[in-house]
Parts: structure tokens; C-alpha cells; sequence
């Protein structure tokens, strides 16, 4: 065949040309429109389809994961009342009698009041309710300082059960004071200034008095006492020490 040459030749150049530049011309168009439409998605070509994108998750979780009612207690069944709390009565060995006054219109031993070893007032008032042992004592007396350590050890076996007093009678104030301290007593402790010895029924030192929750007096016992007798007695008065 023989080649186009002359003027042929260039028209059908300029036809190929044109040709060529129409279809890059249409084939950019439709891409422009293709990626403006978001088929492609791009990770970088289009922000607002990545934004549409994250809200529709988010909403999604909102909805999925909404936050469930707290559940019902297993603890107690259903319908079940919960008791009130109640609180039970104070040992005997926190009775402060300091933190008391006399009342006369109390009965019996519980009527009556004393002077602390430290000079404060007190008063038997604050023993209603409680089983109480009282043992007068004096510096001079040996019996009372022998037994001194037995009431101590039932005041620390038993004290929340049975008070322990012990009131000095016929006795200076300091001589007291330092019998007990060398004696190691903790349990409250008085002076006898008037006729409390009397008012209890003592006959001669030492003298153990049982009374009970009432401020009646149940025994006055004139002796020694060992830590035996001592619990032997509480429990014939007041059910406790076995």
C-alpha cells in the first residue's frame, strides 16, 4: 500500500489528533465525576465520606451499649424487712460513776453516793443494771490488802459482767491512794466518808458487799475473801463467774 503523503496525510493527522484529545478529554471528565461521587473511596480523597463514616459508628456504639439498670440486691429476698439495729447494754466494767449523781428516788444501794479517790463526786446511780460487788478496805488492814489482787483478777475475768468498787473506810486519803497503786487495782475505787460502812451492814475489816442489779443488797460478808469465795458468791447472786 502506499503510504499517505501531501495534504491527505496531514488531515488525517489533525482526525487522529483530535480524535485523541476528545477521548482523554471525556475519559478525565468521567473520572472527575466518578471520584466527586465517592466511588473510588480513597482513604485521602474524600474527608466528608471518612466523617459521615466515624458519626454512623458512633452512633451505633450509643445505641448498642446503652447503660443496663443496676441489679436488684441478692443479698435480702424480695419483700424482706431489715431488722433494725439494736445495740446492746454497756459492760458493767464502763461504768464511770463520776459521770453520775445521787437520786433519791432510786431504791436501795442505788440511791446512795461516794467520793472518788481523786476528790470527785460520784454515785451509785450508775450501777442500775448491773450486778455490783463492793469491798471496803483500809491501809492498815491486812486482810484487805491480801485480798486486793483476787478482786482484781475477777474484775479482769468478769468485769463486763459484775462491777467491782472498792471503798476505803476508816483511812486517810494518801494512804489509800498508795495501797492501790501498790496493790495494781484498776477497778473504780472510793473513800468512805461518812456511813456508807454502816448503810451496807459491814461488822468489821474487810468487808464484801453483793448487790444486785437493783441496788438490792444480797450478802455483806465480814473476812477475807480468796478468789474462789469471790466466784463461788457471784455465781450463787448472779449466775455468772463459773
Amino acid at each position: 500500500m502506499e503510504a499517505p503523503s501531501g495534504p491527505r496525510w496531514r488531515a488525517q493527522l489533525t482526525g487522529w489528533r483530535g480524535g485523541l484529545f476528545a477521548l482523554l478529554g471525556l475519559y478525565s471528565l468521567g473520572a472527575m465525576v466518578f471520584l466527586l461521587a465517592g466511588g473510588a473511596r480513597p482513604e485521602m480523597t474524600s474527608l466528608v465520606a471518612m466523617e459521615a463514616e466515624v458519626e454512623a459508628d458512633a452512633d451505633a456504639v450509643d445505641t448498642n451499649q446503652a447503660i443496663p439498670d443496676a441489679p436488684a440486691s441478692s443479698a435480702d429476698p424480695p419483700g424482706s424487712a431489715v431488722p433494725a439495729a439494736t445495740s446492746a447494754p454497756p459492760a458493767c466494767s464502763d461504768v464511770r460513776p463520776v459521770e453520775h449523781a445521787e437520786d433519791p428516788s432510786l431504791g436501795g444501794v442505788h440511791a446512795l453516793g461516794f467520793v472518788t479517790l481523786d476528790e470527785q463526786p460520784a454515785a451509785f446511780s450508775g450501777y442500775v443494771g448491773c450486778p455490783l460487788i463492793v469491798n471496803f478496805f483500809a491501809s492498815w488492814c491486812v486482810p484487805c490488802v491480801t485480798e486486793m489482787p483476787d478482786f482484781e483478777r475477777f474484775w479482769n475475768a468478769h468485769g463486763t459482767e459484775v462491777a467491782v468498787l472498792g471503798l476505803a473506810a476508816n483511812d486517810r486519803l494518801e494512804d489509800a491512794i498508795e495501797t492501790v497503786a501498790e496493790r495494781g487495782v484498776t477497778y473504780p475505787t472510793g473513800l468512805d466518808e461518812g456511813e456508807l460502812f454502816i448503810d451496807f451492814g459491814g461488822l468489821g475489816m474487810p468487808t464484801t458487799v453483793f448487790v444486785s442489779a437493783t441496788g438490792e443488797i444480797l450478802e455483806t460478808h465480814s473476812g477475807l475473801l480468796t478468789l474462789d469465795d469471790i466466784t463461788s458468791r457471784a455465781q450463787a447472786h448472779f449466775g455468772v463467774g463459773s
